[in-house]
């Protein structure tokens, strides 16, 4: 998740997949207008998945590895709107949205590998 926020970053002009979307508008002023303050919430919304990637690599760190009950259900919380939000937005525009899917569908498959394969040892009932 934090990659792929941190790869928002990076883009600066709208892609193909954009112009697309709004019909391979002509060049104008509002044109160039509109992809800057596109540019702008992009970073913005890339910003917000790189602090949920932090927040849940912190989780699983500090929490899940320590079994405390908790914090497997925030980091799915997490997850699920970090990365369902980005999914769908995506998938709206047309873009590839299989990506934030495929992050989302591993957070899930490690909480659920971690839930099974996890003995509690009195510490999981937080």
């Amino acid at each position: 998740m934090f990659i792929g926020g941190l790869g928002d970053q990076f883009i600066t002009h709208y892609l193909d997949v954009h112009l697309n979307y709004l019909g391979n508008p002509e060049d104008s002023e509002l044109f160039r207008k509109a992809e800057s303050l596109s540019m702008l919430m992009l970073h913005s919304a890339g910003g917000g998945l790189m602090s949920a990637g932090t927040s849940m690599f912190a989780l699983t760190h500090f929490g899940i590895r320590k079994k405390l009950s908790w914090s497997t259900w925030t980091y799915l919380f997490v997850a699920l709107i970090a990365q369902g939000i980005n999914g769908y937005g995506m998938y709206s525009a047309g873009s590839h949205f299989w990506y934030p899917i495929i992050v989302l569908v591993l957070a899930i498959l490690g909480i659920l590998l971690t839930l099974l394969f996890s003995t509690t040892n009195g510490q999981g009932k937080n």
